[in-house]
C-alpha cells in the first residue's frame, strides 16, 4: 500500500480549516455562558441569575469533552467527504487526469485516478463517516441536545450526496451551499449550540464568516478545475458562470467577511485598544491574507491561492475568538 498516496489523498491542507469553525462556535458559546453570569449585586440574588449560574457551572463542567468530540466530528467528516468525492468523481471518469503524476496547476493528487481501488478508497470513506458518527453520539448525549441528531443526520446525507449518487448536486452548481451550510453555519452554530445550550448573534456573524471562508477554498478549486470540469459534465458553479463571473463572485464573497473584519477591528481600537489590540492585530492579518486570496486568483495562481484561503479562514476564527475571550 502506498501511504504517501494515501495520506495526500485525504487532502491534509483541508484539515485544520475543517475545525476552526468549531473553535469559532466554541469561543461564541463560552462568550455567552460568561455574559449570563453577570448579575446585579443585590441581596437577595435574583432567582434568574441562580439559574444561570446553576447553567453555567453545568455547561462549564462538560465543555471540554463536548468541544473536543465537536472538533472530532468535524476532522473526520472532512476527511469522509474528500474520500467519498474521490471515489464518486473517480468512477465517473471526472478526476481522469488527476493521476499520482500530475503536478501542475497546484491541483491534488486523486487515490481513484491514481491506480487505487475505487472500493477501498469508498471504504475509507465509510469508515471515517462511521468515526465521524461515533463522535457525534458523543456529542449529542454529553449535551443532552437531542435536536442536534437530525442536523448531522441531513449533513452525513449531504455529504454523500454531494459528488455521490445519480444525481449530485455538486455537478449542479450547488457544492457552495453545501459547504456554507454544513462547514459554516452548522459546524459553528452547532457547537455553539451544544456547548451553551443557545446560539446569540455573535456565533451567526462566526458562522456567516466561517461559511463564506469556506466557500471560497472550494470556490478556488473549482475556478483552478473549471475546464477540467466542463470537459468531464461536472457542472460547478464556475462551470456555470464561467471563469469571468466566478472570479466575480468570488471576489464578492472575499468582501463580506472582509467588511466584518474592518469594523471588528476598528470598533476593538474604540472600545479598548489596550486590552483588544489583538483583535484590531489579527482582524489586519487576516484582512491581509483575503486580499492576498484576490491577487493569486486574479493572477490565476491557484497553487498559491488554496493555502492563503486556508490561512484567510484560520486567521478569522483567531480574531473572532480573540474578540469572544477578550471581551468578556
Amino acid at each position: 500500500m502506498n501511504w504517501k498516496l494515501w495520506i495526500k489523498g485525504l487532502r491534509p491542507k483541508t484539515l485544520p480549516a475543517s475545525v476552526a469553525p468549531v473553535l469559532v462556535g466554541a469561543a461564541s458559546a463560552w462568550r455567552g455562558l460568561r455574559q449570563s453570569t453577570v448579575c446585579p449585586d443585590i441581596y437577595p440574588v435574583p432567582r434568574s441569575c441562580i439559574t444561570a449560574l446553576n447553567i453555567y457551572h453545568d455547561a462549564v463542567s462538560r465543555f471540554a469533552a463536548v468541544l473536543l468530540a465537536c472538533a472530532m466530528l468535524a476532522l473526520f467528516l472532512q476527511i469522509a467527504v474528500n474520500f467519498a468525492n474521490d471515489y464518486s468523481d473517480g468512477i465517473r471518469g471526472a478526476d481522469a487526469s488527476r493521476s499520482i503524476d500530475e503536478a501542475e496547476g497546484g491541483k491534488p493528487e486523486r487515490l481513484v485516478a491514481s491506480g487505487v481501488r475505487p472500493v477501498n478508497v469508498l471504504a475509507a470513506a465509510g469508515v471515517n463517516a462511521a468515526i465521524a458518527c461515533i463522535f457525534g453520539m458523543g456529542v449529542v448525549l454529553l449535551s443532552e441536545q437531542y435536536l442536534l441528531l437530525p442536523v448531522g443526520a441531513a449533513c452525513l446525507l449531504a455529504a454523500w450526496f454531494y459528488t455521490g449518487g445519480k444525481h449530485p448536486y455538486g455537478y449542479m452548481g450547488l457544492g457552495e451551499l453545501f459547504v456554507f451550510l454544513c462547514f459554516g453555519c452548522v459546524a459553528t452554530l452547532g457547537t455553539q449550540y451544544a456547548l451553551a445550550g443557545q446560539v446569540d448573534l455573535f456565533g451567526g456573524i462566526g458562522a456567516l464568516c466561517t461559511g463564506l471562508l469556506s466557500c471560497v477554498m472550494l470556490m478556488v478549486n473549482n475556478l483552478r478545475d473549471v475546464q477540467d470540469d466542463a470537459a468531464s459534465g461536472k457542472r460547478t458553479l464556475a462551470v456555470r458562470l464561467g471563469r469571468r463571473r466566478a472570479e466575480m463572485l468570488l471576489f464578492a464573497v472575499l468582501a463580506v467577511p472582509a467588511m466584518i473584519l474592518l469594523i471588528a477591528g476598528l470598533l476593538a481600537l474604540y472600545a479598548n485598544a489596550a486590552r483588544l489590540w489583538p483583535v484590531a492585530l489579527l482582524s489586519v492579518w487576516c484582512l491581509r491574507f483575503l486580499w492576498s486570496v484576490a491577487v493569486a486568483v486574479r493572477e490565476r495562481r491557484f497553487a498559491a491561492a488554496l493555502p492563503l484561503s486556508s490561512m484567510a479562514l484560520l486567521t478569522y476564527g483567531a480574531a473572532h475568538i480573540a474578540a469572544m475571550l477578550l471581551s468578556v
